[in-house]
């Protein structure tokens, strides 16, 4: 159940989506750098909440009267969220924007002539950048095939960022100031065209938590559409203070549950029996890693020196390679 409050729908050319889950401190900061966008491109933008206690709900309305606040009663998740403000718009345009972002005054602006002067583009992301000024890499992003994964968890990618692939992933071979097709952009802000959603549909709530952005537009450039990532436009993220960070448990289990959603989506009809046990077990220990991670930083990394942390994960790994192994070798044909 949710209620609305906000101003009379318009016809603009941009329709914002964005989820909120007790992240004041960065949302106002989003929505200030919104009203100062070039105002030769319009928009209208619906604020998702799932539930917030820190002022979101009191204070949105009282300060961003502009901004259609949506209150869900409880907290839907990322994904229904989003496709909660998607379902209201009526913008030429959609983009999904994560309220721990910042916008330039010419962002908005260049994403939508990008796609006005490219009719076969059906989604465009910008380049993004950490609060620092450094270069976030998973603004552009390729196919995340079984091997490239791998590359990326082993940080092979960045010991042989010219190799393709290597660096398949995140397409570290591609120049960062560059526009290029990729096979995804990043969900922190990602603009597609109306026609694009009523062809492919909304985002995949199967998917839980992780993933969606990727997911989307390989499920556009199977479609027919292209996607682009485009420098021109440039934003910058404060990764990890959206709301995600709130429930740290329950996004990494998601998160790993969706590596595995989108594995047989996409890959296990074509990838031998041995494969799909060897993904699936790597998705399995390394959520169990990050799940032991996470409980070390809140309850044990005080109290524990780095030799030994070390040593406490040293042994995990040894035992799921040593699971792994077991289970590789109870799969062979006899």
């Amino acid at each position: 159940m949710s209620d609305i409050i906000g101003t009379e729908k318009r016809l603009p050319d941009i329709s914002i989506a964005m989820v909120s889950l007790n992240c004041w401190n960065v949302l106002k900061d989003c929505l200030d750098s919104l009203r100062l966008s070039d105002p030769a491109v319009t928009y209208e933008l619906f604020l998702v909440d799932n539930g917030s206690t820190d002022g979101t709900l009191e204070k949105v309305p009282e300060m961003y009267p502009e901004v259609t606040l949506v209150k869900n009663t409880s907290n839907v998740g990322f994904l229904k969220g989003t496709n909660q403000g998607i379902r209201l718009s009526s913008g030429k345009f959609v983009l999904w924007l994560n309220p721990d972002t910042i916008l330039r005054p010419d962002s908005l602006r260049q994403m939508t002539e990008f796609l006005e002067q490219h009719p076969k583009a059906g989604i465009v992301g910008p380049k993004v950048l950490n609060a620092d000024g450094s270069f976030q890499p998973q603004c552009k992003r390729g196919m995340p095939t079984p091997a490239a994964s791998l590359a990326y968890y082993m940080k092979l990618d960045r010991l042989f960022p010219k190799d393709r692939t290597l660096g398949q992933y995140l397409l570290r071979y591609l120049p960062e100031d560059q526009s290029n097709q990729v096979d995804a952009v990043s969900g922190c802000c990602l603009m597609a065209r109306r026609e694009l959603i009523a062809d492919i549909g909304l985002l995949d709530e199967d998917l839980k938590q992780w993933g969606e952005d990727i997911e989307w537009c390989v499920r556009a450039k199977k479609a027919g559409w292209e996607v682009w990532y485009h420098p021109v436009s440039v934003i910058t993220h404060l990764k990890g203070k959206g709301g995600r960070h709130m429930v740290p448990y329950h996004v990494t289990k998601n998160m790993h549950y969706a590596m595995w959603i989108f594995y047989t989506k996409y890959f296990k009809a074509q990838s031998s029996p041995l494969t799909s046990i060897a993904v699936r077990t790597a998705i399995q220990g390394s959520l169990a890693g990050s799940l032991l991670r996470i409980w070390m930083q809140r309850n044990v990394n005080s109290r524990l020196s780095p030799p030994v942390r070390l040593g406490i994960l040293g042994a995990l790994a040894a035992g799921l390679i040593g699971l792994w192994i077991q289970s590789a070798a109870r799969s062979k044909p006899k």
